[in-house]
């Protein structure tokens, strides 16, 4: 895990929110859609499968822990959970609230715009509250 950055791609419009057992956590400014992205802390990680078995594990049991705080706090009516890698290669992992009424049900939020951000604040009550869930 040596020499790892986060694509600065990954970085845009989005606020670091822990550092997990293999991962960086960031929640995307989408007010409207609470979007996480996991990005395992291993340069030549690519694709899931270049991750050894027990990272495979690890980042599971991430994602399960990023999708019930989502669930606990923000109430969606599904979850989404992708590893898309058309733009940015790095292997990451969006976990990201949807709701029946949101800007692209039931289609992709991707591509789309939020007409909503957080505020400062809002996003650093988001840091602590994950902190307090995840402790």
């Amino acid at each position: 895990m040596n020499n790892f950055s986060v694509d600065p791609e990954l970085e845009k419009n989005s606020f670091h929110i822990a550092d997990l057992e293999l991962s960086k956590l960031y929640v995307k400014n989408d007010k409207e859609n609470p979007w996480f992205v996991l990005v395992p802390r291993k340069s030549s990680a690519v694709e899931l499968m270049d991750l050894t078995h027990e990272e495979q594990c690890v980042l599971m049991e991430e994602v399960t822990i990023v999708s019930c705080f989502l669930k606990d706090y923000y109430k969606p009516n599904k979850i989404n959970i992708g590893a898309l890698g058309n733009i940015v290669k790095q292997l990451h992992i969006h976990v990201l609230a949807r709701y029946e009424d949101d800007r692209a049900w039931p289609q992709a939020l991707w591509g789309t715009t939020p007409s909503m951000y957080f505020e400062d604040f809002e996003l650093e009550n988001i840091k602590s509250n994950f902190q307090e869930y995840h402790e």
